[in-house]
This record gives C-alpha cells, structure tokens and sequence, in this order.
C-alpha cells in the first residue's frame, strides 16, 4: 500500500566537537505547516533504535506490521561506533541517520492500520525524541508543534494550516532564491521554506511573546490535542545543544559538518551553527562578518578536515 505522508525529516548538518557531536534534525509536518529543528547525539539514535526493536518484538508474530517494521529497523545499516569521530566519520553518519530517521518517520506517520503497539506506543516514543527542546522556525510557534506529532491523521492536505509569522525582516540578498532547508539539491521543491536569517529575529528563536503570535485556541482544532509532557520516556530528550564556552566564530564554523556534496555559503554555515551551539547568537554571529563574506562559498578541504572560508 502506497501513502504519502505529510511528515518529513532530514539532518542537514552536524556539530562535531572535541566531547561529543550533535546532529540537527529538521522537520516539517505539512497538515499543520510547522517547521522546527531539534539537536540530538549520536548515543540518543542508538538508544531509540534499541528501544523501538524491544517494543516491536513484543508482539511477536501476532502483528504483521510490528514484525515487518522490526525487520526493517535490524536489516537497516546503522552507522557503527567508532573510537575517532572525525568529519568523515560524522559526514557518513549524517548520511546513515538521515536515512534512518526517514524510515521510521515513513513507518510510524501514516494512516495505514496499525495495531496498539506500532501505533500509538511507537508514536508515543517518537514523538519526544523529535519535539523535545525543539527550536521553531519560520513562524512556527512551540504551542503547535508541541501537538503536530498527535495529529488524528498524517496526510497531506491540500490547504495546510497557515502560521501567523512573526514579523518578518527581509530576507537577507545572499540567501535570495536559496534552499536552505532543502533535503537535497535536485529536489523540485524546497522541504522547508525559506528562511529569514538576517536582522530582526532569529528563525530559530524560542520566544512567542509576540502576540501576533499566538493561536486562537477556540478556532484552531490543532490545539484540541491533549499531549502531556509528563512521560517518563520522554524524559529522555531535552534541549540537546553545545553549552561549550565559545571560541572564535570562524573557528567555531569550521567545527559544522554537512553531507557529502553539500554547499553552504558561510551565511548558511552560520545559521546551522547557531541552531547547536547556544554560546551564539545567529543576529550577532551574521552582523560580526563583513558583508562580502555572508555569500562566499564554504568549500571543505579534504586535506585538512575542515573548511576554508
């Protein structure tokens, strides 16, 4: 059975830092049109891969979907461990949990039967996995997205639920026409919108203070949805960013690491960087660089591991 879901995920870039490595999760669930990234360590997959096989196991053969959906997790090749987590082993990783996160979200966000276990259990266990300490974007405000993993149904719709954006400040001239959040560059249609990254707020703000804001509760069936944060399973996941004192920003750029192929401008650099390095603020990090560099390519140096701006 065929179903496209209006569920889609993807890890544009990766924080790889002397104690750990962080990688950034982007979603956007389309019926309810919010867009946020989480961060995540490499650890955490891991633990949800194990945990989402236990729970699928205990049904046996009485469900044909659990026992589908477990072999599909064991037969998938999830990146390895590894003593040294340098840039190519992080670039493979990027690529490895992409994938991985793409087969769970396709599994779990659909509307085909499901028993009581791969259905609301698994959607329970991933749900505080992809939200938690999630960081809105383009007009996504936290009080929806909080509730966009606890829709009745996942298909896409033809006129999704329009956010009321924050006020916008102009799109910056060098990211003009770009696909920031785009899953892939022969894609037709960017996964995510484009972003407004210079001046005013930041897209990844955390504030809905803003009255313009805030969701009309008695007119927005989205908000019906009762989800407590109380769980114990989700307890798991918080705010996964760098608290790391911070270095100079041009050293701190070169610790992000993007899939192979990728090209970001350092604009863009910055902007990932920001999204998992709390020490940095995306206004203040874009306002210390000279405008001609915002739209220079970052280009990654095989050689030296890192990128040369």
């Amino acid at each position: 059975m065929d179903f496209q879901s209006g569920v889609q995920v993807f890890i544009p870039a990766a924080l790889n830092r002397p104690t750990h490595t962080l990688y950034s999760i982007c979603m956007l669930v389309q019926p309810t049109n919010q867009e946020w990234t989480v961060n995540r360590r490499y650890s955490q997959f891991l633990q949800l891969r194990k945990d989402l096989q236990h729970k699928l196991s205990t049904r046996g053969v009485s469900c044909a979907n659990c026992a589908s959906f477990n072999r599909a997790i064991g037969k998938f090749r999830f990146p390895g461990k590894s003593l040294m987590r340098t840039n190519s082993v992080v670039r493979r990783r990027v690529s490895a949990l992409q994938d991985f996160l793409k087969l769970l979200v396709g599994r779990t966000y659909n509307d085909l039967p499901k028993c009581g276990i791969c259905g609301d259990e698994i959607k329970d266990m991933m749900r505080p996995f992809l939200i938690r300490g999630a960081q809105p974007m383009n007009g996504s405000i936290l009080p929806k997205i909080t509730k966009s993993l606890s829709l009745a149904s996942y298909a896409v719709v033809e006129q999704p639920v329009i956010p009321v954006p924050e006020p916008a400040p102009p799109i910056s001239p060098s990211l003009m026409g770009k696909e920031l959040f785009s899953a892939s560059k022969s894609s037709s249609k960017p996964i995510f919108s484009h972003s407004q990254i210079s001046g005013g707020k930041s897209i990844f703000s955390r504030s809905t203070d803003d009255a313009s804001t805030q969701p009309n509760e008695s007119e927005d069936p989205i908000m019906d949805f009762s989800d407590s944060d109380d769980d114990g399973y989700g307890k798991k996941y918080d705010d996964q960013r760098c608290y790391d004192k911070g270095v100079p920003l041009e050293e701190a750029m070169k610790q992000v690491v993007v899939p192979k192929g990728a090209r970001l401008t350092c604009e863009e650099v910055v902007a990932r960087l920001t999204s998992m390095w709390a020490a940095y603020d995306l206004d203040e990090a874009l306002s210390s660089l000279p405008p001609e560099r915002l739209s220079q390519q970052a280009n990654f140096s095989v050689d030296n591991k890192e990128y040369a701006f």
